[in-house]
């Protein structure tokens, strides 16, 4: 069993302004792409003709790749408050996705709800239908982050977005919470993921998680590994830190981390 993997950096983790998260990404040698918020980092209402040809530029001088986009919603996406700003601003985030040539936009639309028949649901399958038609149309694959749901609810969700096409971003300290072991919902996924993001985290006292460096939470990441391996897991694993006072150390000790993992494979 071998994987070649293929490392990016969420730029929002060195808690820097963009360019010099870049400059500092160039730096770390096993990083080649990166992944931009397109909320706090990059707006497509600032984004014109003349700023996308000097990121594109930048991006070159440093030998790096646009890997996908993020978008973070301050509330779920069936929440009544605000819902068409939410959904405008996705779609404006899509459009940000199109024109930097992105294929990915990763987004958290909020705990999925359990029955099909209920207000949430419907009106969660609706707006994520719609925001998939308009990925189709623009070539942007919507790909959500789902969170410590049983897989079953997973895939009930996902087979009712049929409008155009949804994918997943497997975030493990998402999913530390739930009673299925990582590897087994791995496995039960894998046919939805296209992003994996590399980040850790500890379950805290009240059901929720905390997260944590790379390595030292509940994560069990030879195994981890080892399933992405068994699944030919072909994408970005993409490293993400959005706590601590030294992120820029906390990522770079997870990239090495990392790859003495892999290097048993």
């Amino acid at each position: 069993m071998f994987m070649r993997p293929r490392f990016a950096l969420a730029t929002r983790s060195l808690n820097q302004p963009l360019r010099a998260a870049l400059k500092t990404a160039a730096t770390m040698q096993a990083v080649k792409g990166i992944r931009i918020d397109a909320r706090q980092e990059l707006r497509a209402s600032e984004m014109s003709q003349t700023g996308k040809r000097q990121l594109l530029h930048l991006l070159r001088e440093y030998d790096l790749q646009l890997t996908s986009l993020s978008f973070s919603a301050r509330r779920a996406y069936y929440d009544p408050v605000e819902m068409d700003h939410r959904v405008s601003a996705t779609r404006e985030a899509m459009d940000l996705a199109a024109l930097l040539q992105v294929q990915h936009l990763c987004v958290r639309i909020g705990t999925l709800p359990e029955s099909p028949e209920s207000q949430q649901f419907q009106v969660l399958r609706e707006i994520v239908n719609d925001l998939a038609r308009y990925g189709n149309h623009i070539g942007v694959t919507l790909t959500i982050i789902p969170g410590a749901e049983e897989v079953s609810v997973i895939e009930q969700f996902l087979g009712q977005i049929k409008a155009g096409p949804i994918a997943l971003d497997f975030d493990p300290a998402r999913m530390v919470a739930s009673a299925d072991e990582l590897p087994s919902r791995l496995r039960a996924l894998h046919s939805h993921v296209v992003e994996f993001t590399a980040r850790d985290a500890v379950r805290d006292f009240s059901g929720g998680t905390e997260e944590t460096q790379l390595g030292r939470g509940e994560v069990i990441w030879d195994e981890l590994i080892a399933t992405l391996a068994e699944a030919d897991y072909q994408g970005w694993i993409t490293l993400l830190r959005t706590e601590g006072e030294s992120r820029r150390q906390d990522v770079e000790n997870s990239l090495r981390y990392l790859q003495r993992i892999f290097g048993e494979f």
